[in-house]
């Protein structure tokens, strides 16, 4: 008897701490990501690599483009435009060729109050 009073005790504890932390908001942490940070450059204008740029922005505005730049080691910069889910997570794709510059590349992102960046590195394939 004495034993399942302290399971039925036990149990009951359980579910409360599983249900306040199913109802706990979860905070998430603006950033912008990319899946490797070096690249070898293909060999081969037939071969590329995709780079996953992940992220989460905070107040994202459902529809709203997305600006992402891409500074190049040469200083130059191209702007690439994407979409981020509704809950503000951005998931894109780019390809790495062998006419990418070797080097170090810039990712920037500014939407609003979100001013994100990180780098990734394209190496010299041997």
């Amino acid at each position: 008897m004495y034993n399942k009073v302290i399971l039925s005790a036990l149990f009951g504890i359980l579910l409360i701490g599983v249900g306040q932390a199913s109802f706990a908001e979860e905070e998430k942490v603006p950033f912008l990501a990319v899946d490797e940070e070096k690249f070898e450059q293909p060999k081969s204008k037939y071969n590329y690599q995709e780079l996953t740029i992940i992220g989460f922005i905070e107040d994202y505005k459902r529809g709203e483009e997305i600006a992402i730049t891409i500074t190049y080691p040469d200083e130059s910069e191209q702007v690439i435009s994407t979409y981020a889910s509704k809950r503000g997570e951005i998931y894109t794709l780019l390809h790495i060729t062998q006419d990418s510059q070797i080097g170090k590349h810039t990712l920037s992102l500014n939407y609003y109050e979100n001013s994100l960046s990180t780098t990734f590195e394209i190496l010299e394939n041997p």
